[in-house]
């Protein structure tokens, strides 16, 4: 079964809807988005690459259960933190 990244990371930031109330869980999906594609997933491919960047031909490297985690782990941490500076 392939991992999609988009669940665990709408899912995380959705919880803080019954904390925050709706514009501010839709603060931390739209901050938790933007840090997961210009920094979290980028990162966590060069360091499963070894830090030598991926060829444009080369397939993008699988993510590991311990990448998966932490990932979830700063996905959580952003949406959390945007909801709760935004409510």
């Amino acid at each position: 079964m392939p991992w999609l990244p988009g669940l665990p990371h709408v899912a995380a930031a959705l919880a803080t809807y019954f904390v925050f109330g709706g514009q501010a869980c839709v603060a931390g999906l739209l901050l938790a988005t933007l840090a997961s594609f210009v920094i979290y997933l980028p990162v966590t491919a060069l360091a499963l690459n070894g830090g030598r960047p991926i060829a444009a031909d080369a397939p993008a490297p699988a993510l590991t259960l311990r990448a998966q985690v932490a990932l979830l782990v700063l996905w959580t941490l952003t949406a959390w933190g945007g909801a709760a500076l935004a409510g």
